[in-house]
């Protein structure tokens, strides 16, 4: 078709854009938690779309000294045929220096260039060139940017869905991760808590007048390590890369502390448990054995609060929708090779799409294996590739809606 073969020359001749792109919006520390620089990755998203033309609105969310800043917006009137959705959001850097991006061998170097800054250039330079095409294509896409997808979601995609920011798309979502090649069809869920035991200080050498909030912890920890034991023996049947991660995961500690001098008896004492699902298991189940855990140490006589940090259910969808045919084949046709479908082993936003019954994929050009690590980085081709294939799936998609 003539208008594929344009649009696909359009955003061959966008590779200086892409490189500035990506090197701008690496340089915005936008580090989750504690959440600084929101507005200003809002900001600077915004200037583009306005620039282009492009019908948006910035939500915010109140969320004391950092607030949430979301945009959403269309292409087209009415209500929505495809969207696509992608967060600013990064984890914090290993140095400052991941913030002043680094150009080697085609590759940008940076935190979050990989997950998920290359992924927002995408959807950028898709709508820009799709925007340019509107006139030949029918149908609409809706897109949203959100923050908080490193910390659950809560006051982004999560808002913008309950509140009916934008209107739910018929044909489905697509998000740009850093899916290593494969398509996500399906993602793991989280339960996550931050336990904290409470003790009674005391001099060292009047130990017997205290209570040891540390030797507690560790009587409730070897409780949870029994039971992580049990929980690796459970295996997902869905495809993983790489397939040692098709076990359910629970890790403890990976924040932890106790007390606040060697000599004097610990009356704090903290750390978290991380409960990664397989989609085979259910929240309720994994939350149901955890709490049993903690309830039976509180009749034991320890002082234990458990508090929620994020929860999140496993998903699935099936990968014989018109949506998920429409991606598979734009892949191939753009990399020659048809990609496989996957299960992400981590806790991926297409979740809050197909629990509403949206069909929802990622396919994105970072890397998961280099993400979030100190040598992060995206391949500028692959970023290009990518942005084809979103620019011909909506294209053929909306034309499909045109013919049909």
């Amino acid at each position: 078709m003539r208008i594929e073969e344009d649009i696909l020359k359009t955003v061959e001749g966008s590779r200086a854009e892409i490189l500035k792109l990506l090197c701008d919006l690496t340089a915005i520390p936008a580090e989750n938690p504690p959440g600084r620089f929101y507005e200003e990755s809002v900001e600077y998203i915004a200037k583009l779309l306005k620039q282009w033309n492009i019908e948006h609105r910035i939500v915010r969310v109140p969320h004391g000294r950092y607030p949430r800043y979301s945009i959403a917006g269309q292409i087209g009137n009415g209500g929505s045929d495809l969207h696509f959705h992608g967060h600013y959001d990064v984890v914090p850097a290993a140095s400052p220096d991941q913030f002043v991006p680094r150009i080697e061998n085609g590759r940008v170097y940076g935190r979050g260039t990989s997950d998920m800054k290359g992924g927002i250039v995408v959807i950028l330079l898709a709508l820009r060139v799709l925007k340019e095409y509107r006139t030949k294509l029918s149908g609409n896409i809706s897109f949203s940017f959100v923050p908080d997808e490193e910390t659950g979601g809560r006051r982004g995609t999560q808002h913008l869905i309950q509140s009916e920011i934008f209107p739910l798309p018929k044909l489905g979502m697509l998000m740009p991760e850093p899916t290593s090649g494969f398509i996500w069809n399906a993602n793991k869920g989280a339960l996550s808590y931050s336990v904290t035991i409470r003790g009674k200080s005391a001099h060292v050498g009047l130990a017997h007048q205290g209570i040891n909030s540390f030797e507690r912890m560790l009587s409730v920890a070897a409780s949870l390590k029994e039971l992580s034991e049990e929980i690796g023996k459970r295996k997902t049947l869905l495809p993983v890369s790489p397939p040692e991660a098709n076990q359910s995961v629970m890790l403890l500690g990976g924040i932890s502390g106790s007390g606040n001098s060697f000599n004097v008896v610990p009356e704090r004492s903290f750390f978290t448990v991380d409960r990664r699902i397989n989609p085979e298991e259910k929240l309720e189940d994994a939350k149901r054995e955890l709490i049993q855990i903690f309830e039976t140490h509180r009749k034991n006589g320890i002082d234990l609060n458990a508090e929620v940090m994020q929860e999140a259910d496993p998903s699935f969808v099936s990968r014989e929708t018109p949506l998920a045919k429409l991606l598979q084949q734009a892949i191939q046709d753009i990399s020659g090779q048809a990609p496989s479908f996957q299960l992400c082993p981590g806790v991926c936003e297409i979740r809050y799409f197909i629990s509403r019954g949206i069909p929802a994929y990622a396919y994105g050009p970072g890397l998961l294996e280099v993400s979030h690590g100190p040598d992060e980085y995206v391949n500028v081709n692959d970023v290009l590739n990518c942005t084809k294939v979103y620019a011909l799936i909506a294209s053929r998609a909306l034309s499909a809606l045109s013919s049909g």
